[in-house]
């Protein structure tokens, strides 16, 4: 599990909630746009739009990603940029 460290709290990522954090932040960099869940599915091979909802509904609860938009927009799901929490390509 990958462990990110608050001033106030200690919160625990599984491997795939990681994943699909890094994935967010590297995608919005990049792209300047949230990814689709399609997008989210397939480039972290999650197997279904469903998982991929559910990991990021997980990164919401844990406050490290929100939502802009309306709900009918595919891309809305944003990632926190904060440096503390991103995983170095190093």
């Amino acid at each position: 599990m990958f462990s990110i460290s608050d001033s106030s709290k200690h919160k625990v990522l599984t491997k795939r909630q990681s994943t699909v954090y890094n994935y967010l932040v590297s995608y919005v960099e990049k792209q300047k746009i949230a990814p689709t869940y399609e997008e989210i599915t397939q480039d972290c091979e999650l197997g279904s739009i469903t998982n991929a909802y559910r990991i990021v509904r997980d990164l919401i609860s844990k406050k490290l990603v929100h939502k802009i938009g309306k709900k009918s927009q595919s891309r809305q799901a944003y990632p926190i940029l904060d440096k503390k929490y991103i995983k170095s390509g190093d």
